[in-house]
C-alpha cells in the first residue's frame, strides 16, 4: 500500500501559479537595485521605467511559457497578459519593500 499524495490538476495549477509569483517578486527584489546600481552614474530617469519594462516582460515570459498554469492550454495571450500583471504587480512590491527601507516606517 503506497501512501503518494494526488494532487487534482487544479490544485497542482495553484500551486505553480504561488511558485511563479514567488519567482516574479524574488526576481524583481534582486532586480530593482541592480538596475539602479547599473544606470546610477549614466541615466538614473531609466532605472524605474526600465526595471518596470522588464519585469512585466519577464512575467508574460514565465506565466505564457511555463505548462499547466491555466485550464484552457491554448490561451496563451491570455496568460501572457496574466503575466505582465503580475510582473507589475512584483515590481511594485519591491518598489514599496525599498522605498520603506530607505525612508523608515515614518514616511518621507
Amino acid at each position: 500500500m503506497e501512501d503518494k499524495e494526488q494532487y487534482s490538476p487544479p490544485e497542482r495549477r495553484g500551486y505553480r501559479r504561488f511558485a511563479v509569483g514567488g519567482i516574479l517578486l524574488l526576481l524583481a527584489l534582486g532586480l530593482f537595485p541592480s538596475t539602479a546600481a547599473v544606470l546610477d552614474e549614466t541615466n538614473e530617469d531609466l532605472i524605474l521605467p526600465l526595471f518596470v519594462v522588464v519585469m512585466v516582460v519577464v512575467g508574460a515570459l514565465l506565466w505564457s511559457l511555463i505548462p499547466g498554469l491555466s485550464s484552457r492550454p491554448h490561451d496563451r495571450g491570455r496568460l501572457a497578459g496574466l503575466g505582465a500583471l503580475g510582473g507589475l504587480l512584483a515590481a511594485g512590491a519591491a518598489l514599496l519593500v525599498f522605498f520603506a527601507l530607505l525612508n523608515g516606517y515614518s514616511g518621507a
